[in-house]
């Protein structure tokens, strides 16, 4: 049987029940606030910082091309920093030293006042380097703005733009070596110089060689009895030389001379004084001898053949010297005297000879090289000898009587020996050897 409710207990604990329904009503969302609320503004808060932040980036490389290209328009304000650090950042390969392209050798003229972005953008033009920038950049590294120099350079796409710059500024830079051959002709030489990384004018070099000042002159005594209005071809001593790459011409023609004057022995002046002969005379003779001789023992053999024709002009030779150098370098200086220094390079400087020595036709100013018509030396030397061919012309074996020679073919081999005469008889029958022991064709 069911208990009724207890009437007096009944009111009290609805009204206590109440009141804890009402409390937890009242405190509920006072926890709900506190607990969630902090964290969903910061959430907000972050979700909008982080929105700007894209929006910004976005922006910002949208507009990054326009400012890539005002700073490639003012190239000098990439010595700022913040333009410094948005470039590397956006296209770090702008400042890089780097080479444009190929390595032809471009002639520039930098003319006096030229600013840095000026001169960049004058290489920039020529195809040298790859932007204006890189070359502002280039410049700014090497701590030289506003000092590179006016003046006229061989350049190439194929040098770095620090290189470019360390050539402009006229201070040591990067070593390279260089090799002259004995026997060149100016115009080969400087032809060489054409394939090497030198940067100055093939011009002016020529130019200096061809027509050297009084000043220059003055530094060496060996060229104190130099022809009035003569050249420096035979003296541009040939050697392997460690050069800077950003040399001046006068400065390497000072070297080639300079190493002239050390190898040329006040033992060797005396030599040549002794068989009656200016220095420049045997520098002539040797010039020739460098040209015909191959082994070094033959040289003074050489060398007392023609000294014994020029000085004994009664003989069967009459005083002509008939060295076929002489007109090969005649023929090609006819032929291609008013060639551009550029193509230099491209020429055959030593023709072989078409007809005989005797039937060689030359212009009447370059009659002085056809030594088997005009008696004497030849007017000037016809390319740069070694000091032995010097030597040798100070020390010429004209004792022996030789008045003539031919190349030698022991054993069926062309060594470079010869055979040597007295008399044209003598001669013919060594021609006669030689031509037995190699026979044509």
């Amino acid at each position: 049987m069911t208990r009724p409710p207890d009437p007096s207990w009944d009111p009290e604990e609805r009204r206590n029940a109440r009141i804890r329904e009402l409390r937890e009503q009242r405190e509920a969302p006072v926890r709900r606030r506190r607990t969630f609320q902090p964290i969903i503004l910061i959430g907000w808060f972050a979700g909008v910082i982080a929105l700007l932040g894209v929006l910004i980036f976005l922006g910002f490389v949208a507009f990054a091309p326009t400012l890539m290209a005002w700073v490639e328009d003012n190239p000098g304000s990439i010595n700022n920093g913040l333009v410094q650090d948005f470039v590397e950042w956006y296209q770090p390969d702008a400042l890089a030293d780097t080479p444009a392209g190929s390595e032809d050798r471009i002639t520039v003229t930098v003319e006096l006042g030229s600013t840095d972005t000026e001169i960049g953008q004058q290489l920039f033009e020529s195809g040298l380097v790859r932007s204006v920038l890189a070359f502002q950049w280039a410049v700014q590294q090497a701590e030289r703005e506003g000092q590179l120099e006016a003046g006229t350079y061989d350049l190439s796409p194929a040098m770095r733009p620090s290189q470019i710059v360390a050539a402009l500024r006229n201070e040591a830079g990067e070593e390279t070596q260089i090799t002259l051959q004995e026997g060149w002709r100016l115009e080969e030489m400087v032809g060489y110089l054409g394939t090497t990384p030198l940067t100055m004018n093939l011009e002016q070099f020529a130019d200096l060689v061809q027509h050297p000042p009084a000043d220059l002159l003055n530094q060496y005594p060996f060229l104190a009895d130099l022809p009035v209005e003569r050249n420096l071809e035979g003296y541009l001593y040939p050697d392997t030389y460690r050069v800077y790459t950003n040399i001046s011409a006068r400065e390497l023609v000072e070297k080639l001379l300079n190493r002239f004057e050390q190898l040329f022995t006040q033992e060797i002046a005396d030599g040549i004084a002794a068989r009656g002969l200016s220095v420049d005379e045997a520098v002539t003779l040797a010039s020739i001898v460098e040209r015909e001789a191959v082994l070094d023992d033959e040289r003074p053999l050489i060398a007392g053949v023609y000294l014994n024709r020029v000085n004994n002009p009664t003989y069967e030779t009459v005083g002509l010297l008939q060295a076929d150098p002489t007109l090969q370098y005649a023929l090609a200086t006819a032929e291609h005297g008013s060639a551009r220094v550029d193509d230099w390079g491209t020429i055959e400087w030593w023709p072989p000879l078409q007809v005989g020595g005797a039937d060689v036709e030359l212009p009447e100013a370059l009659m002085g090289y056809q030594t088997y018509v005009t008696k004497g030396l030849p007017p000037t030397p016809i390319a740069s000898p070694r000091m032995g061919s010097i030597e040798a012309v100070a020390n010429a074996d004209t004792a022996s009587g030789f008045y003539y020679f031919v190349a030698a073919c022991p054993n069926g081999e062309r060594d470079g020996s010869h055979y040597f005469a007295k008399t044209y008889n003598e001669q013919l029958a060594n021609i006669a050897k030689a031509n037995a022991e190699c026979p044509a064709g």
